[in-house]
């Protein structure tokens, strides 16, 4: 299977490409953690291995998709608040759909962790310093999480 992704975000661009690895990661609200003294907030998920280009059908050829634990984690980070999220239900499955950042008029930067259902914590930091590491061997996973497609309206 290979060595485990490891990667780390110093700017918007560097967090588009997490975000983009991290697309349908899912994961539990006991799984973050946010410590105001270290400032820093970490979470566990399982990531869907986007990287082995498998397609819708595959797992019935047997060629499965596969998850992985990954730890992410998020430095600088002053503030943490969330939205449509069950806090106190540690149980709670949450699907991430994207990692977003933009400043705040303090300068701050806004990351948003933006969940299916409406759901999303925002992390306000000093400036973006996030990592996320593969910790665990891959395993086979429901294959190929499938997303509705809307069509645009042209005129």
């Amino acid at each position: 299977m290979g060595k485990g992704l490891k990667l780390k975000a110093q700017d918007h661009d560097d967090l588009t490409i997490i975000s983009a690895y991290l697309q349908d990661a899912v994961t539990v609200v006991g799984d973050f953690d946010f410590n105001p003294k270290s400032r820093i907030f970490a979470m566990m998920v399982n990531r869907y291995q986007w990287e082995e280009g498998q397609k819708p059908g595959d797992c019935d050829t047997g060629k499965c998709c596969h998850r992985v634990r990954t730890g992410c984690h998020f430095e600088n980070v002053v503030r943490v608040s969330a939205q449509n999220i069950p806090q106190k239900n540690k149980t709670h499955i949450l699907e991430l759909l994207a990692i977003e950042a933009g400043t705040l008029e303090n300068n701050n930067i806004a990351i948003d962790l933006i969940f299916a259902g409406d759901g999303m914590v925002r992390l306000e930091a000093e400036l973006i310093e996030a990592s996320m590491q593969d910790v665990g061997e891959p395993y086979p996973a429901k294959c190929h999480p499938k997303h509705e497609v809307l069509e645009s309206l042209n005129d």
